[in-house]
């Protein structure tokens, strides 16, 4: 038989991409395959069931569970299942071996992605991104310290996992599939947003070369229609599985805390791409560093809003901590927070959110630029050169300042002047109005400005004057 798939797969192997198997695994050849629980609660050994009944449906293998341990005399075929450990691994199509399910995810479509692999392990499935064929940058040994870091595992098992790659005799191959249930989730190894984050369930591949494998009998018409009936369930499964997610996360909110998922915004602009970010519950970020961080497990989200001090305040008591805030956001440097609706000298001032200027109330740059909170305000001042210049440098600026505001003051064919004119009205502090060079006798028109810098801008918009 294995001679008669063997053959049948060469024929069939340039048409489609994705699957390993290797000349030494040992491939099933039975209509059922028996597994035995050797541990785990009943949610857990449902979940198993549930899960790996998609390579039942495309392998025609039957999976039979006992919940007992097997015989010391039991020679028939046969794989334990355990949950205890710290990983998740399995035997790789070995007749009596095991799977682990040692680390898996709290969330359930993480689960399953584990389970469909690790079954794919047990009916002789390699890992995908460990052939000889893969591509150049997963040689890199740069890998190794990026699964060290993203996967938080040893440079052995990142070795052994992911950078060691496979160069036995193959029995089964195709052209490369970076979609198949086998390979590593490219963004989990290197850690770089680029990479989408990859499907949680078997490839079209997959199920087309398992089938070849162990159930030549599914006609190819049937079998893309079987597909195409999994990507719907999965889609539903996975839309499900996050609202019921989203929605237990967001039961954790506390009087002064609450998970902020997105698309939301808090009212100072904050959010997250991706997993939650931990707010005050009156809808602002909070100014403590541990919050700026994107949480994605639900473990961490609990722990943090069930433990940490600001999460356990009265709103009385998170009103207070925001005044304190506020004091520390006050100013840095030269420069200070300028407050909604206050004013800078230059009549400058956001009717929403915050701004920062020199701490003698002029304006840095050409305008004002507003911000949510006052934290984020402070940040900008933190990055901010002017704000940053010692007190030597910082007085060399002002004056450079004052020398370039008056150059500015006088254009090729305007400039600006202290009102002096008997036929215009302005009201009081409104003293600048713009003129011609050679024609003072009245103002270009009877506009009046607060300040220079105002009249400066007004001026640059008329092409006359230029």
């Amino acid at each position: 038989m294995r001679l008669l798939v063997w053959l049948y797969l060469i024929l069939i192997s340039n048409s489609l991409s994705a699957f390993v198997v290797y000349e030494e695994t040992r491939i099933w050849n039975r209509d059922s395959i028996t597994f035995y629980f050797l541990d785990g609660t009943p949610e857990q050994q449902s979940e198993v069931k549930r899960f790996a009944k998609l390579w039942e449906r495309y392998t025609g293998i039957k999976f039979i569970y006992h919940n007992e341990k097997p015989g010391f005399f039991n020679f028939k075929q046969f794989y334990t299942i355990s949950f205890k450990g710290d990983s998740n691994q399995s035997s790789v199509g070995r007749v009596n071996g095991e799977i682990h399910f040692g680390e898996l995810s709290e969330n359930i479509i993480y689960r399953k992605s584990t389970v469909l692999h690790e079954f794919g392990h047990m009916l002789g499935l390699s890992h995908e991104h460990q052939r000889a064929d893969r591509p150049d940058f997963l040689n890199k040994a740069k890998v190794l310290e990026q699964c060290q870091i993203q996967q938080t595992k040893s440079k052995n098992w990142c070795y052994i996992n992911i950078l060691e790659q496979n160069f036995d005799e193959v029995f089964v191959e195709s052209e490369y599939d970076i979609d198949s249930i086998m390979h590593y989730d490219l963004r989990t190894i290197t850690g770089d947003e680029k990479y989408q984050d990859k499907s949680h369930s078997l490839s079209y591949t997959d199920k087309y070369y398992i089938a070849m494998l162990y159930n030549q009998n599914i006609p190819d018409k049937t079998l893309k229609k079987m597909h195409q009936q999994d990507l719907w369930e999965q889609q539903k499964f996975e839309s499900n599985a996050n609202k019921e997610r989203e929605k237990n996360i967001m039961k954790l909110s506390t009087s002064s805390c609450k998970p902020l998922a997105y698309p939301h915004k808090s009212k100072d602009g904050k959010y997250c791409e991706s997993g939650f970010m931990i707010i005050g519950a009156d809808g602002y970020s909070l100014a403590d560093p541990e919050f700026k961080t994107c949480y994605i497990s639900l473990k961490q989200i609990t722990e943090k809003i069930q433990q940490h001090p600001l999460c356990q305040l009265s709103k009385k008591q998170l009103n207070y901590k925001r005044k304190s805030w506020r004091d520390d956001f006050l100013s840095f440097g030269n420069c200070k927070r300028l407050d909604t609706n206050k004013r800078n000298n230059q009549e400058f001032y956001c009717t929403k959110g915050f701004s920062y200027v020199t701490k003698n109330n002029d304006l840095i740059g050409d305008k004002t630029k507003c911000y949510g909170s006052e934290e984020s305000a402070y940040e900008a001042m933190k990055k901010d050169d002017v704000c940053n210049l010692s007190n030597t440098e910082f007085n060399r600026y002002q004056r450079q300042q004052i020398i370039a505001q008056k150059r500015k003051l006088t254009t090729k064919y305007c400039q600006v002047v202290k009102k002096k004119y008997r036929n215009i009205t302005c009201p009081r502090g409104f003293d600048y109005t713009i003129i011609e060079k050679d024609y003072t006798d009245e103002p270009i028109n009877s506009k009046c400005f607060a300040t220079t810098h105002q009249a400066i801008n007004a001026m640059s918009k008329l092409p006359y004057c230029y």
